[in-house]
C-alpha cells in the first residue's frame, strides 16, 4: 500500500492541492477542471457559471462537508459567488435523498419566521420528533445569515434559535413550550462581512460552522 507524501509540492500554497484517494497523491485543483468546457446551449445568462480553479475548489470543499453532514458557512464580500456556489452544490445533490429549502434572511427576520418556515417542511414522526417528508434529508440554505437585527441585549434571536438547534437538536413549541426535535436537517449559510446592515454574528454561533472564506478570484 502506497503512503501519501507528508508534504505537498512547494511551488504553491496548500490551498492549491487536494488529496486524491485513488492515486494516494496530492493533485492540483486544475486537474478537476472539466476539459473542453462549453457554455450550455440555451442557458440563461445569469445561470452560466464558468468553472475556474476557485469555483471547483469551493464546490469540492462544500460538497465534502455537506455529504458528511457538517454545517458550512461561506463568508466573503459581495460578488465572490457565495450564493452561486451554494446553489450549484444544492442542485448537484441527489433529489431522491435530499430536499432543499432556501431562506433569505433580512433585518426583519424573526426567530418565529425561521421556525415556521422550517417546520412547514417537516412532519411529525413520533411525539416531539419531526423529520423531512419522504424519508429524505433537508438541506436548509440561509442566505445573508448576518442580516437579522440585534435586539436590546445585542443578540440575534433567529441565529440563537439556529445555535440551539445545532447544539441540542431541538427547539420549543411556541404554544405549549414542549420540546420539538428536528432530525435529518443540515444547515448551510452564507454571509458578507459586517457593514451596510450586516452585523458581526456571535463567536459562539460562528464556532458551530466549518467556515470557508471566499476571496475575489485572481
Amino acid at each position: 500500500m502506497r503512503e501519501l507524501e507528508g508534504s505537498f509540492p512547494n511551488k504553491d500554497t496548500v490551498y492549491e492541492y487536494f488529496v486524491d484517494p485513488k492515486s494516494k497523491n496530492w493533485l492540483n485543483f486544475e486537474e478537476r477542471l472539466p476539459k473542453g468546457w462549453r457554455i450550455p446551449a440555451n442557458a440563461p445568462f445569469y445561470k452560466i457559471m464558468v468553472p475556474t480553479v476557485d469555483t471547483v475548489r469551493y464546490q469540492f470543499l462544500v460538497n465534502a462537508l455537506v455529504s458528511n453532514q457538517i454545517p458550512v458557512l461561506l463568508v466573503g464580500p459581495v460578488g465572490t459567488g457565495k450564493t452561486s456556489i451554494a446553489q450549484s452544490v444544492l442542485q448537484s445533490l441527489d433529489a431522491n435523498k435530499w430536499t432543499l429549502l432556501t431562506v433569505n434572511m433580512s433585518a426583519q427576520t424573526t426567530s418565529n419566521n425561521v421556525q415556521n418556515i422550517i417546520e412547514s417542511r417537516v412532519e411529525k414522526r413520533t411525539k416531539g420528533v419531526y423529520v423531512p417528508a419522504g424519508g429524505k434529508h433537508l438541506l436548509t440554505f440561509m442566505d445573508d445569515l448576518n442580516m437579522p437585527a440585534k435586539d436590546t441585549f445585542g443578540s440575534q434571536p433567529p441565529l440563537e434559535l439556529l445555535r440551539l438547534w445545532i447544539d441540542y437538536g431541538f427547539w420549543y413549541d411556541r404554544q405549549n413550550q414542549s420540546i420539538k426535535y428536528v432530525k435529518d436537517m443540515l444547515i448551510m449559510a452564507a454571509m458578507g462581512p459586517p457593514g451596510g446592515g450586516r452585523t458581526a454574528i456571535s463567536g459562539r454561533l460562528q464556532s458551530r460552522f466549518n467556515l470557508i472564506n471566499m476571496t475575489f478570484p485572481s
